[in-house]
């Protein structure tokens, strides 16, 4: 029998600690069946939970489970939002190029370094990339911005977006992990930015490393890294900000799924 959210739920703690990114248990638990969360994200896992981490990563594999409306539907309303807009007028505004095939339009949008061509009802991965259907909500929720400002070379935190309290968190613990990974490695981490078209930036403050990326071409992204010091007692730390126009272009779930994917990258 596949497992169910309510036997994930009673394997965790509930405690409601938000340190896996979630609100609240019954959420992570939900979000672990129903969408394919990674079960290891919770880190006070009893050895019940441990023990149907197997069971639970062979269903989700399977898609055993999974509601459509999470990914699927959202997908569906965003291909309905950009259906109506004209891609060759939209294209500049947005650093990407248009075409079409026939009678469909397109856009050709760097992402991260590769080229998707983005049709208002499928997104064209480059030959052998994987498609990911957060990556294809994230790359509508930009065209559908129909954002048309240039960045303004003012960094911000995430923190002084309207409304972020909530998802900081999230993006605190995508920070933990990065500085984690890279402790007592930063020229590892320099040459990984290198392959990600990082380039070091001009930026106030002591950070040992400022780098700058552009994973879309009017969202900017600024990594700062801070070595750790054993001798200090001071951790390894990094931080992310962002252009002071970001939210022309995309909402605070999009941003902070791009954040997870260059972190992704960069660990990779």
């Amino acid at each position: 029998m596949p497992r169910t959210v309510m036997e994930v739920l009673k394997a965790l703690p509930r405690t409601n600690c938000g340190e896996c990114g979630r609100p609240t248990c019954l959420s992570f638990a939900t979000g672990v069946i129903k969408e394919g969360e990674d079960l290891a994200r919770c880190p006070y896992l009893s050895p019940a939970a441990q023990a149907m981490a197997g069971d639970i990563q062979s269903q989700q594999e399977k898609g055993i489970g999974r509601r459509r409306e999470s990914l699927a539907i959202a997908l569906e309303a965003l291909q309905e939002k950009v259906a109506p807009l004209d891609f060759a007028a939209l294209a500049p505004g947005l650093g990407a190029r248009a075409g079409r095939e026939g009678d469909r339009e397109y856009v050709d949008l760097p992402y991260f370094g590769q080229e998707v061509r983005v049709f208002k009802d499928q997104v064209r991965y480059p030959e052998g990339g994987a498609a990911n259907p957060w990556d294809a909500i994230l790359l509508y929720n930009y065209l559908a911005s129909q954002g048309n400002s240039e960045p303004t070379g003012t960094w911000i935190t995430f923190q002084s977006l309207p409304n972020s309290v909530s998802k900081t968190k999230t993006l605190k613990r995508l920070e933990a992990e990065l500085a984690g990974h890279f402790a007592g490695k930063g020229r590892e981490l320099s040459a990984k930015a290198r392959r990600l078209a990082g380039r070091p930036a001009e930026a106030a403050g002591d950070a040992d490393l400022k780098l700058a990326f552009a994973p879309l071409p009017r969202v900017p992204v600024l990594l700062l890294f801070w070595e750790s010091d054993p001798e200090e007692d001071f951790p390894a730390q990094a931080h992310f900000l962002f252009d002071g126009n970001v939210g022309d272009y995309l909402d605070l779930e999009s941003l902070l799924f791009l954040v997870e994917q260059l972190s992704e990258r960069l660990m990779a």
